[in-house]
C-alpha cells in the first residue's frame, strides 16, 4: 500500500494543466514532495477553476489535459518517485448541457436511462414526474414575456433557452411544433412516430434516432426558424410549451421555498447522484478503475463523504473495486472530540482535525481569555457560541432549505412510522427543524438497529439540548426520538428516513456554521476554521500530546493540513491572528483607540453606524492576517482585501446575503476600508508598526507548523504555494496562480548556497525572509528528512518531552523506532522570536534516549545527559528537530 512521506495540493484548471505540473517536477522533488495530490480532473463545467462541479466522470476534462497527456505526465512523475492521490466527487455534478445525462433525463423523464442516476424526487405534490430548474432571475412567465426565455432550433433538435443556457425539448412535443413550424405532418409522420417509439429505448440507440431525426429536418431549417419566430411571440403558447416539459424553469428564489432534488448544501447548479445504487456506482468510477488499473493513480480522495446515503458502504463498494492496497482518505470534517467511524474502511482523513490540533497549540489560553472578555463587551449581541450556532441553524433551515425540510416531514408521514397519532403535522416540523439545527456533529452513521454508542450519545444530546429550547414540542420530539429506538417495528422504514435525515443535517451544519456563524462569532477568527471550534481557544501542550497519542494509535496515515482550498484563510494569516493572543492587552488597546479614530469614517445606514463593531473587529483581524509581508499595501492588495470582506459581509447573512446583497451597507463598509489605508491617516502609521512585531513571533510560529505536521503523527500535507509565505484569504483567493517560476529561482539559490555550507544556507534563508526563504528551507529540509525517514514517522513511537516546570514554553517530543530515535523541539509564546534567555532551560531525556544529536537544521552536534540543554538546541535556528548518531 502507499504511504505518502508528504503530498502536495494542486487545483487543476484552464490556467495548470498538467503540461503546467509538469514544468515543476524537478522542483517538487527538489522541496520533498512524495506525492501529488490532485484536484479533480474529471470533465466539469466549462471555466471551472476548482473540478468540483463534474460533468462527466469518465473523461479528463480537456481543458487540463488529454488522457494520454496524463499517462505521460505519470511515467515522467514515477520516474522521480512520485505517487498521486485522485480527489474524487462521488456525491453530486454539474447542472448544465455538457451534463449528457442530466440532460437526456431532462429530455425523456423518469423513463430516460438515466433516470435513476440523480437524486431526484419524481413523486413531489407539486411536481410530479418534472425536475424544478430554479435558474431563472424571475418568474418564466415574466422571462418569457421579455424575450429571456426563447424556443431555438439547432442541432440538438428544439431547445428551450435563457441566455446561454439550453434546455432539451421533449419528443411529444415536436408534433405540436411541427405543425406550429408549418411543416407537413406527412413528410415527417414515418420518422417521428418512430421517435417516440423508442423514446424509453437505451440512450446510445435513442440518439442515434433522434439525431437522424434532427438531419432531416435540418433541411428545412429555414423554414422552421420562421415558425419559432411566431411560437416566441405567443408568449401565452410558449408558456404552455415550457411548462409540458419534464423539467420545471423557475425563479432562483423558489428554490428556497420548494425543491425536488437533493443539491449540494443549497446550491441548484450541483445536483446529488444516487451514488448508493449499484448500476450508478459502476457507471461513475468507470475512468477511476481505469486510471487505478493501469498504475496512474495509487490513492484517492472522496469529497464530501457526508453527502452520500451510506458512506460505509460506499467505502466498502471502493474497496472491492480497488482493492486493500488503494490509499483512501475522505474529506471528513471531525467535531473536537469526534472520531472516524470505525466502520469506515479508510487510512483516515484528509486533515482538517490536525488543522484544529495545531491552531489550538498555537494560540495563548490567558490571552485568548482577555480577547473573549474584550470581544463580549463591545459586542454583546454576539457573546454565546452555540447560541449563534442554533439561530444560525435554523434560520438558514427556514429561509434557504424549506424545501429540503418540507420533503422530509412528508417522507416520514408516507413511512407512516410516528407512533402517536395525536402530534400535528407542525409540531413535528418545527420539532423535527429544532433537532436538526441542535445536531452537535455533521451527521452519524447509522445502518442498522441497535444504533452504535457513539451514533446515540449524539441523537441523545441533539434532542435534550432541541429539548431546552422548546419544551412545548416535547410530545413530538419523544415521538421523533422513538424512531432511533432498538425494536422490530418497520426497522426497514425508520432505517430510511434517519439515513435520508443523516444527508441534510450535514449540509446544514456546514451552510449555518462554517458559511455563517464563523463570519459572525469573531473573537479570534483564526478559530473561524472548517475543523476547529470558535468558541475553545487554545490547549495546553499536554493536551496536544494527548491528540497526537491518539492519532498515532488510530489514523497515522491521514494528512496532516494546514491550508486547503476549502480554509477560511492561509495557514500563514491564521498564525498571524493567533499571535493575537499573545498580545492581547496590547491589541486590545489598540483596537479601542482604532475604533476612536476611525469612528468618523463610518456612515449611517439603516439605523446603524457600518459598519457596525462586529464587522470593524473581524475587518482588523483580517488586516493583521493579510498584511503584505514587506508591509507596503497597494491597489491589488487593498482590491484582494475587499473582495474577501464583502464575501465575509455576505456570508454572515446580518445585513447583507449572497442572493440580496445590501448594497448601501457593503458601501459604506469599502468606503472605510479606502479610509484606513489613505496614507494620510493615523491608522496606517498605528497598525504597521504592530503588524511587524506580530511578523515577529508569527514567523517563527509558521516554522513551528511546518516542523509539527511533518514530524507528528499523519502525513504533511502542502497546500499548492505554500512553502512560501501563505496570506491568501477564502477562495477563490486561496486559488490564484502560483508563482512557481520565483519558487523554481529561490530553490536554485537555496541549493546553491546549501552546495557551500549550512551555514550560508541559513544566511541565505535569513536575508530571504520577506520572500519566505526560511519557511521554504524549513520545508525541503524537513521533507526530505521525512521522506528518509518515512517508516519511522508513521510507525515509531510518539514520546512526549517536558520542559522543566516554571522554565519557558516549548512544544517536544520524541519519534522513535528501534535504535532510530528523533528529537523535536520548537518555542511558543512571546519568547519564541528571542534567541537568548534560553540558558539553564532544559527538557529531561527518556531513560533509555541516545546522547549524541546532529540538528538537521544547522548541523550542530549536540551531547546530552539525561537533559537537553535548549540554549544549544536554539543557537542558530530557532526550530530544532535532532536526529540519533553514533
Amino acid at each position: 500500500m502507499l504511504h505518502p512521506s508528504s503530498t502536495y495540493r494542486i487545483q487543476f484548471n484552464k490556467n495548470f494543466t498538467f503540461k503546467n505540473l509538469a514544468s515543476i517536477i524537478d522542483y517538487l522533488d527538489e522541496l520533498g514532495i512524495s506525492t501529488i495530490y490532485a484536484s479533480p480532473i474529471f470533465k466539469a463545467m466549462n471555466g471551472s477553476d476548482h473540478g468540483y462541479d463534474v460533468v462527466d466522470p469518465n473523461i479528463i476534462n480537456d481543458e487540463i489535459g488529454t488522457l494520454e497527456e496524463f499517462r505521460a505526465l505519470t511515467e515522467t512523475l514515477k520516474t522521480k518517485g512520485f505517487s498521486w492521490i485522485q480527489d474524487i466527487v462521488p456525491n453530486h455534478m454539474s447542472v448544465f448541457d455538457t451534463n449528457y445525462r442530466l440532460w437526456d433525463v431532462l429530455e425523456r423523464g423518469r423513463s430516460s436511462t438515466y433516470g435513476n442516476y440523480f437524486d431526484i424526487d419524481w413523486d413531489h405534490p407539486q411536481l410530479k414526474d418534472r425536475i424544478m430548474l430554479p435558474f431563472l432571475e424571475a418568474s418564466l412567465q415574466k422571462c418569457i414575456e421579455e424575450k429571456k426565455v426563447v424556443l431555438r432550433f439547432g442541432g440538438n433538435g428544439f431547445e428551450i433557452c435563457y441566455y446561454d443556457h439550453h434546455y432539451p425539448v421533449k419528443a411529444d412535443s415536436y408534433d405540436l411544433l411541427l405543425s406550429q413550424c408549418g411543416l407537413e405532418k406527412r413528410a415527417y409522420q414515418k420518422d417521428l412516430q418512430e421517435l417516440l417509439a423508442n423514446k424509453h429505448a437505451d440512450y446510445k440507440s435513442w440518439q442515434k434516432i433522434k439525431k437522424q431525426f434532427i438531419e432531416r429536418l435540418s433541411c428545412v431549417k429555414e423554414k422552421i426558424e420562421g415558425g419559432l419566430k411566431q411560437i416566441n411571440e405567443n408568449s401565452d403558447l410558449l408558456l404552455q410549451l415550457a411548462n409540458e416539459q419534464f423539467y420545471k424553469l423557475e425563479w432562483y428564489e423558489e428554490s428556497d421555498r420548494i425543491m425536488n432534488f437533493r443539491r449540494f448544501f443549497t446550491i441548484s447548479s450541483l445536483i446529488c447522484v444516487r451514488i448508493e445504487d449499484e448500476i450508478v456506482f459502476n457507471d461513475y468510477h468507470q475512468l477511476i478503475k481505469q486510471m487505478y488499473d493501469e498504475g496512474l493513480i495509487q490513492g484517492l480522495r472522496i469529497d464530501h463523504i457526508d453527502g452520500l446515503k451510506d458512506p460505509a458502504g460506499y467505502i466498502r463498494q471502493l474497496r472491492n473495486l480497488l482493492g486493500k492496497d488503494c490509499y483512501i482518505i475522505a474529506e471528513k470534517i471531525l467535531e473536537i472530540k469526534e472520531q472516524l467511524p470505525e466502520s469506515f474502511d479508510l487510512e483516515g482523513t484528509s486533515g482538517y482535525e490536525f488543522l484544529s490540533y495545531i491552531n489550538q497549540v498555537l494560540t495563548d489560553m490567558k490571552g485568548s481569555e482577555k480577547l473573549v472578555s474584550f470581544y463580549n463587551q463591545h459586542a454583546p449581541d454576539f457573546q454565546n457560541y452555540y447560541d449563534i450556532v442554533f439561530d444560525r441553524k435554523f434560520s438558514f433551515l427556514e429561509k434557504y432549505m424549506r424545501g429540503e425540510w418540507d420533503n422530509l416531514i412528508r417522507l416520514l408521514l408516507s413511512l407512516n412510522i410516528i407512533e402517536d397519532r395525536s402530534i400535528k403535522e407542525e409540531e413535528l416540523h418545527q420539532a423535527l427543524g429544532t433537532f436538526m439545527a441542535a445536531f452537535p456533529v455533521y451527521r452519524v452513521y447509522i445502518d442498522q438497529f441497535p444504533v452504535d454508542d457513539i451514533s446515540s450519545e449524539m441523537i441523545n444530546k441533539a434532542f435534550k439540548d432541541a429539548g431546552n429550547r422548546a419544551s412545548q414540542l416535547k410530545p413530538a420530539f419523544h415521538a421523533l426520538k422513538k424512531l432511533f429506538d432498538d425494536r422490530d417495528e418497520k426497522q426497514n422504514e425508520r432505517l430510511q428516513f434517519i439515513q435520508r435525515l443523516m444527508q441534510f443535517t450535514g449540509p446544514l451544519a456546514a451552510k449555518g456554521v462554517e458559511d455563517t456563524t464563523f463570519y459572525l462569532y469573531n473573537p479570534l477568527i483564526s478559530h473561524n476554521e472548517v475543523g476547529d471550534l470558535p468558541c475553545v481557544f487554545g490547549i495546553p501542550v499536554n493536551g496536544f500530546h494527548e491528540k497526537m497519542q491518539q492519532r498515532h494509535r488510530v489514523n497515522p496515515l491521514s494528512l496532516n493540513s494546514t491550508s486547503t482550498h476549502d480554509t477560511k484563510r492561509g495557514e500563514d494569516a491564521r498564525v498571524r491572528i493567533n499571535v493575537l493572543s499573545e498580545l492581547a492587552n496590547e491589541w486590545t488597546t489598540l483596537v479601542s483607540h482604532w475604533k476612536q479614530i476611525n469612528a468618523s469614517f463610518k456612515k449611517r445606514v439603516k439605523e446603524v453606524q457600518a459598519p457596525v463593531f462586529n464587522d470593524e473587529y473581524f475587518l482588523y483581524q483580517s488586516i493583521v492576517g493579510g498584511f503584505p509581508e514587506d508591509l507596503n499595501t497597494s491597489d491589488e492588495s487593498k482590491d484582494r482585501l475587499k473582495w474577501f470582506y464583502t464575501k465575509a459581509l455576505r456570508e454572515s447573512k446580518y445585513f447583507s446575503t449572497p442572493s440580496k446583497p445590501d448594497d448601501d451597507y457593503e458601501k459604506a463598509c469599502m468606503a472605510f476600508i479606502d479610509a484606513l489605508f489613505d496614507p494620510s491617516h493615523a491608522f496606517l502609521s498605528s497598525i504597521v508598526p504592530f503588524v511587524r512585531k506580530v511578523k515577529l513571533y508569527a514567523e517563527i510560529y509558521s516554522l513551528s507548523q511546518v516542523v509539527i505536521k511533518s514530524t507528528a503523527p499523519g502525513i504533511p500535507d502542502f497546500y499548492q504555494g505554500s512553502e512560501l509565505w501563505d496570506l491568501s484569504y477564502v477562495d477563490p483567493d486561496n486559488r490564484r496562480q502560483v508563482n512557481y517560476d520565483l519558487r523554481k529561482a529561490l530553490m536554485n539559490e537555496l541549493i546553491q548556497n546549501e552546495k557551500r555550507s549550512l551555514e550560508d544556507v541559513l544566511c541565505w534563508s535569513q536575508n530571504k525572509l520577506l520572500v519566505g526563504g526560511q519557511k521554504m528551507f524549513t520545508t525541503r529540509t524537513m521533507l526530505q528528512f521525512r521522506k528518509a525517514n518515512n517508516t519511522l514517522f508513521i510507525e515509531g513511537d510518539y514520546i512526549p518531552l517536558e520542559v522543566e516546570e516554571g522554565k519557558r514554553k516549548v512544544i517536544a517530543y520524541a519519534r522513535k523506532m528501534d535504535d532510530k530515535w528523533v528529537i523535536v523541539v520548537v518555542p511558543t509564546g512571546l519568547v519564541a522570536a528571542q534567541k537568548t534567555g534560553w540558558e539553564g532551560v532544559n527538557i529531561p531525556m527518556p531513560k533509555d534516549a541516545p546522547k549524541h544529536w546532529r540538528n538537521i537544521f544547522t548541523g550542530e552536534l549536540i551531547s546530552s545527559n539525561g537533559e537537553l540543554k535548549l540554549e544549544k538546541v536554539f543557537n542558530q535556528f530557532p526550530v530544532a528537530v535532532l536526529e540519533n548518531y553514533h
